[in-house]
């Protein structure tokens, strides 16, 4: 199955304040060759953009939800599985969990109890709901367990999927292909940045890492797709959150080289 190849234009964030400018990026991400994106910001109608993406040849992912808002109001929840239908796709992302939970145990069996309230008014009209993991859900809860861990184990898994991220897995000490294999049935889009150690270390006990393009770092990429495919991920999507140099050369390198690990 050919995966699609996407860009999470958080990536060419300081390019898209203006209607001109988000224009112009989206074209430019799609005369390089992705064929979807995860999209923000756009200063145009829905009917306009939907009809602007379908122009370049690009697949809308997912929509966006906040989780603050749609836990607490029901038209909320209404409004974002309307607007996942609206661009064909079953996804809304919600985001990070809020800062207060993020650091305990009842943090994140509250935050879980409130995803599953959503997601099971969702669920009723075939939409999930997925979160986008950083390092931070691998904070030991102690016992053995991570966020992660209460996330995965209290959430309904046909409700609440993930959009995992190879540089945040690896960050949070984690091997990616583990992790892929691991949400099997629970994720259809994934993030894919590279994770490159750098030079400049003092202490030697200092970890200087950075963002970079897709095999420019120090990922096992083979391992990575072949775990990818082996669960059926639909589509990966680059998400570079600093880029060294022009944001679309970037985007243009990790293109190329998931063509050459054949993706």
């Amino acid at each position: 199955m050919k995966i699609r190849k996407g860009v999470q234009v958080f990536t060419v964030r300081d390019f898209i304040k203006t209607p001109e400018g988000y224009e112009s990026s989206l074209k430019k991400i799609s005369e390089i060759g992705y064929d979807s994106v995860q999209t923000f910001g756009y200063q145009m109608s829905e009917e306009d953009h939907k009809a602007f993406l379908k122009d370049l040849g690009l697949k809308q992912e997912s929509v966006g939800g906040r989780y603050e808002e749609l836990v607490q109001d029901p038209a909320a929840v209404k409004k974002a599985i309307e607007l996942a239908h609206f661009y064909e796709t079953d996804l809304v992302s919600v985001g990070t969990m809020p800062v207060p939970l993020r650091e305990s145990r009842e943090g994140y069996l509250e935050y879980a109890a409130g995803i599953n309230k959503i997601g099971a008014e969702m669920k009723k009209e075939g939409v999930k709901l997925i979160y986008h993991p950083h390092a931070l859900e691998f904070f030991s809860l102690g016992g053995g367990d991570t966020g992660f861990d209460v996330l995965f184990n209290e959430t309904d898994p046909e409700a609440f999927w993930y959009c995992l991220d190879t540089h945040w897995l690896q960050s949070g000490g984690k091997n990616p292909p583990d992790y892929i294999r691991k949400v099997k049935g629970r994720m259809s889009i994934m993030h894919f940045k590279d994770y490159r150690i750098v030079g400049g270390a003092d202490p030697i006990e200092q970890v200087c890492k950075d963002f970079a393009e897709v095999g420019e770092g120090n990922l096992d990429w083979p391992a990575i797709i072949e775990a990818c495919r082996d669960i059926g991920v639909e589509a990966v999507i680059v998400e570079q959150d600093v880029c060294p140099r022009d944001p679309f050369q970037c985007l243009k390198t990790s293109f190329d080289n998931m063509v050459k690990l054949g993706l």
